[in-house]
């Protein structure tokens, strides 16, 4: 059975990499959410997918360049009017701790090193799950595959994904990379006899699922379909579709959609 995953959150719903976004998907019956980390210039660890604040806050420039003060300012456009910022690392790990332990949910956090060569991202991050009791419940993934290897070297215990557009690229670096899971493009399984050469987990992501503020659109993936592929998880930007509210959360009572903090 394929596994569900949030993908940035529930981001149809709610801005995505956001407190909301986080917090909505974790009314559903998941597997896991998936995010984004970034360093700021003071060296903080804070969760956004690109590499410019342009697309997705009122401000201008490269999230390298701002530090926390400064990027915590930015205002992401949320509904009825609403704003939400950027959150640390920290901040997402609290507000999802409580579910890891509670429900056994998920992170898979992609370090955004591919463009920018963030210094020392990785012992930062694996220090700040340490400190946060969470190492069991992250997956650490990356397009960059020196990245994953280094995660790998630092601590060999813990699970990496190897990320790629293609299944087949993702297939030959996981050996160099020792990644436990192979991360590809939904429409790029492109590797036939998959099982006769390895049996790692095969997480696909979407492409051509909207982001808020955007319409939902289009019809949920057919499941069986990709199980047919070996794909074993979906991360996917509207898990609402496929997934059952979960009962007695203990999320529930903080549950909020889309608000300011």
């Amino acid at each position: 059975m394929v596994q569900i995953w949030a993908h940035r959150g529930c981001s149809t719903r709610c801005p995505e990499n956001t407190l909301s976004a986080f917090r909505e998907a974790c009314r559903y019956e998941i597997a896991g959410i998936e995010l984004d980390i970034q360093l700021t210039a003071d060296g903080e660890l804070v969760v956004i997918h690109d590499e410019r604040v342009d697309r997705t806050t009122d401000g201008h420039g490269m999230v390298k360049d701002f530090t926390l003060k400064q990027l915590q300012a930015l205002h992401i456009a949320a509904p009825q009017g609403m704003t939400e910022r950027i959150p640390t690392m920290a901040e997402v790990f609290d507000l999802l701790a409580p579910v890891c332990y509670d429900r056994g949910l998920l992170i898979n956090i992609e370090l955004k090193n591919s463009k920018v060569p963030y210094e020392g991202m990785e012992e930062k991050i694996l220090t700040l799950t340490g400190q946060k009791g969470l190492s069991d419940y992250v997956v650490y993934s990356s397009f960059n595959p020196d990245s994953v290897r280094k995660i790998k070297e630092l601590n060999p215990t813990v699970q990496t994904g190897i990320l790629a557009d293609k299944l087949s690229d993702c297939c030959a670096l996981e050996a160099a990379t020792r990644a436990d899971a192979l991360h590809c493009d939904v429409d790029c399984l492109d590797v036939e006899n998959l099982r006769g050469k390895t049996q790692a987990p095969v997480r696909a992501w979407n492409v051509s699922e909207p982001f808020y503020p955007c319409m939902p659109c289009g019809a949920p993936y057919d499941l069986t379909k990709l199980e047919a592929h070996f794909v074993t998880d979906m991360i996917v930007n509207q898990p609402e579709l496929y997934c059952p509210v979960y009962r007695d959360s203990v999320c529930s009572q903080s549950a909020k959609k889309c608000t300011k903090e």
